[in-house]
């Protein structure tokens, strides 16, 4: 009976060794791949300092149901913390590096009713010239939302956004034509 379980005990013992050294090997290979492209998942998700704007009581309960539910990532981009006085986290979100802002009692602004309107997701948008800065039309508290220039797809952060929008920010009872 010895015998029979020799060729068994030696395959043993040279399999182990070779799958050990196949396992070093092929982690080795793969390391340093993944160490040269770690520098392009590390984005900085440091607080992001803001300017808080000015609410009124109505307005504050409205941003931080907003802020509050508000989406762990936007357009693929991770939600970072803010900072910069009194309510910045009641009522600005900021995602990604470099930072896409989205600021809740923004400033209104005005369009005249032949403007070009992008309605996402129920939330109708106006954006500037150079679709840097996005403004919601139709919501009782406005929502701005600054895109850094390097963030080729803002309508990607503003379709999530606009979903949580929808849901925590009332509608305007008047908008533009194109919003409708």
């Amino acid at each position: 009976m010895g015998e029979s379980r020799l060729p068994a005990v030696i395959a043993t013992a040279v399999a182990v060794p070779v799958a050990a050294v196949a396992g070093v090997l092929i982690y080795n290979a793969m390391a340093p791949a993944a160490e040269e492209h770690s520098d392009l998942v590390q984005a900085d998700l440091s607080p992001v300092t803001v300017t808080v704007p000015e609410l009124n009581d109505e307005d504050a309960v409205v941003c931080l149901a907003l802020t509050a539910t508000a989406p762990d990532t936007a357009g693929g981009l991770e939600a970072r913390p803010v900072e910069g006085g009194e309510g910045a986290a009641e009522s600005v979100l900021a995602y990604g590096d470099p930072a896409t802002v989205a600021t809740c009692g923004a400033e209104a602004v005005a369009v005249a009713d032949t403007a070009a309107v992008y309605k996402l997701n129920g939330v109708c948008w106006h954006s500037d010239e150079e679709g840097l800065e996005w403004t919601t039309l139709d919501r009782q508290v406005p929502v701005a939302v600054r895109v850094p220039e390097e963030n080729e797809q803002p309508v990607d952060v503003l379709n999530d956004l606009s979903k949580a929008i929808a849901e925590k920010v009332p509608a305007a009872a008047d908008a533009p034509t194109g919003c409708a």
